[in-house]
C-alpha cells in the first residue's frame, strides 16, 4: 500500500473536514491511504505531496469529490448490523448449506460493495462454523475501489477494526501480527475478491438465476433512482427463485421497486425473489410497470406472509386508532383533533400570504408551533388536504401538503394527545410512512412518538433519523435536531440530507452562519442539488446579501437541467419537485430583481 507521511494525511483530513464536513481521525488514516492509492495513479502522480497540491489548486474541488467515496470505504466493520447477522447465522446460511448439499451444488453468495473485506470474512467465519467446507462455497466479494479489494485480499486488520470479532473467532481464524490480526489461509480460501462496478448495465461475470444470496448493504444510498432500479433489475435476474437480498437498514425499496417480496427472518426484514417466477426472463434495463404506473392494479397479490401480517396487525378487538388509516385524496380533520400549523421555515404567527413552494424568510424569534384549542362545532374548520403521491413516483418521496394554514393559537395550552398504538411488525419504511402521515396532519407529538419507537427497534434507519431531526427542528427543539443529524452523519459520513436539513434547522433557529456552513457542505458533496442552492439563497437574503441571493437562486434554476433526486427524510412543504423549486426560485428572484444592488 502507498506510503504517506503523517503530515500529508493530516493535511488531507483537514481539507476533507473543511470542505465536506467529513471528520477523519488518526484511527481512520488507513482509509485515506486506500483512497490515495486509488486516485494518484489516475492522475499520473507518484508523490502524496503533489496530490495535496493538486487538491488545493485549480480544479481541486472536482478531484476532492472523486476522492470522497473512496475515503468512506473504511467505514465498515465485522458482523455489522446485529439483527441481520443473527438471521444469517440462525436461519439463512444453515438453510442454504443444507439445500445446496441436497442439490449437489455450491452455496453461491455475492458480497457486493465489500470495501476492505469485513463483510465477506464475517460470512466466511459463520459458514466455517456451520461446517461448510471452502470447496462447498462460492463467496464472491467485489468493490469498485481496486485498492480496497487488494487490501481485502491480504486479510490484515488493526486491533481496532477487529474489535467486533469475539476472542474465540480471533483464535480460530486469525493470527496476531504487528498492530493487529491477519486472516488465516484457511479462511481466505472461502472468498474470491474482484473489482466490480455496480452501476454498469450488464454484469458479465454473473449468470442468470445463479445466486442464493446477495448482500449489498450501505451502498445504494449513494445512487440515484434510475441507477437503483437498474441495479435491482440485475440483482433480481441474478438470484435464484427464492434467493435473498440484504440491504442496509438505512436503505429501502419502499416506493422505489416492487419486484421483490419483503419477508421477515428472525427479526430482520430482507427482500426475496418470488418463488413462483421460475420462468422469468432476464429483465430489461427498465422494468415496467414500476409502482404507481397505470397498470399497477395488475400487480401480483400480497403473499401469505403479508396477508397474515395485516391480519395480525388489525384484530377485531383493537381500537380503530391502531389500524392503518384509509387516506383519500382529500380528507377533513376530525372534529376535536388537535389543529397544528405546519410551519414553513420561520413561519410567523401573524397572517400573511404564502406563495406555494416558497419558504418564507425566517425570523430568529419565530414562535414554536402550538396546539390550538378545538373550535366550536359551529365554526368552520380549515381543511387540510393531504396530496398522497402515487406509490413509486420519482418526485413523491414525501407527502405534499397543500393546506389553508389556520391561525396559530396566541396562547399555547397543554393538550392531551392520544398517541395511537404503533405496530412493530410492519417494515420500517411503512412504519415511517405512518409517522409522516401524522406529521402531515399536524400531529407532531404522535409523529415524534412513532419515529422514536421505530428508531428504538431500528436505530440505524437513516430515513427515520433524518425525519426525527426535522420534527425536532419544526417544534423548536434545535439541540435535539442537531443531535439527530449528527447521528445520521456518523452513520453515513457523506449524507447530503443531514447537511441540508441541518442547515434548515439552523435557519429556523436564526443561526445563519451555521446554516450557510451546513448548506455549503451539502453543495460541495452534491453541486447539482437545486434545493440546496435555493435554501442557501434564503440564508443570503436573511443576511441582506442580495447579490449572493440572486446568484444562488439562479444556480437553483440552472441545476434543474440535471435530474433531481428525492431527499431521504421528510420535511413538510419543502419544494421537492423540479417544478416547485423552479416556481419558488423564479418568484424569489423576480422579487429581488426589483430591489437595487447594494
Amino acid at each position: 500500500m502507498l506510503t504517506a507521511s503523517q503530515k500529508v494525511l493530516q493535511q488531507l483530513a483537514a481539507l476533507l473536514l473543511e470542505r465536506a464536513g467529513l471528520k477523519i481521525t488518526p484511527d481512520g488514516f488507513h482509509s485515506l491511504r486506500l483512497a490515495l492509492s486509488a486516485r494518484m495513479p489516475v492522475l499520473g502522480l507518484e508523490e502524496p505531496e503533489h496530490y495535496i497540491q493538486r487538491l488545493t489548486g485549480a480544479g481541486g474541488e472536482e478531484e476532492l469529490r472523486s476522492l470522497l467515496p473512496l475515503v468512506t470505504v473504511g467505514h465498515t466493520e465485522f458482523f455489522r448490523d446485529a439483527k441481520q447477522f443473527r438471521a444469517l447465522e440462525k436461519s439463512v446460511l444453515p438453510d442454504l448449506v443444507s439445500r445446496s448439499r441436497r442439490e449437489m451444488r455450491k452455496v453461491s453468495i455475492w458480497s457486493a460493495g465489500c470495501a476492505t473485506g469485513e463483510e465477506p470474512y464475517s460470512l466466511a467465519m459463520v459458514l466455517a462454523e456451520l461446517g461448510a467446507l471452502s470447496l462447498e462455497v462460492d463467496l464472491w466479494a467485489t468493490d469498485l475501489n481496486l485498492a480496497a479489494v487488494e487490501a481485502a485480499k491480504q486479510g490484515r486488520f488493526t486491533s481496532r477494526r477487529a474489535i467486533s470479532i469475539n476472542q474465540a473467532r480471533l483464535t480460530r481464524f486469525f493470527k496476531p501480527v504487528e498492530e493487529g490480526y491477519e486472516a488465516l489461509p484457511a479462511l481466505r480460501e472461502y472468498i474470491r475478491f474482484d473489482g466490480q462496478n455496480l452501476a454498469v448495465p450488464v454484469f458479465d461475470k454473473v449468470a442468470l438465476s445463479s445466486l442464493d444470496l446477495i448482500l449489498c448493504r450501505n451502498v445504494i444510498i449513494y445512487f440515484d433512482l434510475p441507477t437503483i432500479r437498474g441495479l435491482m433489475d440485475r440483482f433480481l435476474a441474478a438470484l435464484r427463485p427464492g434467493g435473498l437480498l440484504f440491504l442496509g437498514y438505512s436503505e429501502s425499496l419502499f416506493k422505489v421497486y416492487d419486484r421483490f417480496e419483503m419477508i421477515e427472518v428472525d427479526g430482520a426484514f430482507v427482500y426475496r425473489r418470488p418463488l413462483n417466477d421460475k420462468s422469468m426472463r432476464a429483465p430489461p434495463l427498465r422494468i415496467t410497470p414500476y409502482p404507481g404506473e397505470p397498470d399497477v392494479a395488475a400487480r401480483r397479490p400480497a403473499d401469505a406472509f403479508t396477508a397474515d401480517l395485516r391480519k395480525r396487525m388489525q384484530p377485531e378487538d383493537v381500537p380503530l386508532t391502531t389500524r392503518l388509516p384509509a387516506v383519500s385524496a382529500s380528507s377533513v380533520a376530525a372534529p376535536g383533533s388537535p389543529s397544528v400549523t405546519l410551519p414553513a421555515l420561520g413561519a410567523s404567527s401573524s397572517p400573511r400570504s404564502v406563495v406555494p413552494g416558497r419558504l418564507p424568510a425566517v425570523s430568529p424569534h419565530s414562535p414554536l408551533p402550538a396546539i390550538a384549542a378545538p373550535p366550536p362545532a359551529s365554526v368552520a374548520r380549515s381543511r387540510v388536504t393531504a396530496e398522497l403521491p402515487t406509490v413509486g413516483s420519482v418526485d413523491s418521496a414525501r407527502p405534499r401538503i397543500t393546506t389553508e394554514l389556520p391561525a396559530v393559537a396566541t396562547t399555547p395550552r397543554a393538550a392531551t394527545v392520544e398517541v395511537p398504538a404503533w405496530p412493530t411488525l410492519l417494515p420500517p419504511a411503512e412504519r415511517l410512512a405512518m409517522a409522516v402521515r401524522k406529521m402531515a396532519q399536524g400531529d407532531f407529538s404522535a409523529a415524534i412518538a412513532g419515529v422514536q419507537r421505530l428508531l428504538a427497534d431500528e436505530p440505524s434507519d437513516l430515513d427515520g433519523l433524518l425525519t426525527l431531526g426535522n420534527l425536532f427542528s419544526l417544534t423548536g427543539r434545535i439541540p435535539e435536531a442537531r443531535e439527530a443529524f449528527a447521528q445520521a452523519i456518523q452513520r453515513e459520513p457523506l449524507c447530503v440530507e443531514a447537511r441540508v436539513f441541518g442547515g434548515v434547522a439552523a435557519l429556523q433557529a436564526g443561526e445563519l452562519s451555521e446554516a450557510r456552513s451546513e448548506l455549503g457542505k451539502a453543495l460541495f458533496l452534491e453541486p447539482t442539488l437545486a434545493i440546496g442552492h435555493y435554501l442557501l439563497a434564503q440564508v443570503h437574503e436573511r443576511t441582506q446579501d442580495h447579490e449572493a441571493a440572486r446568484r444562488s437562486y439562479r444556480n437553483a434554476i440552472a441545476q434543474l437541467r440535471f435530474p433531481q433526486r428525492p431527499l431521504a427524510g421528510h420535511y413538510p412543504e419543502m419544494p421537492d419537485s423540479a417544478d416547485a423549486i423552479s416556481r419558488a426560485a423564479r418568484y424569489a428572484l423576480a422579487a429581488l430583481e426589483e430591489q437595487p444592488l447594494r
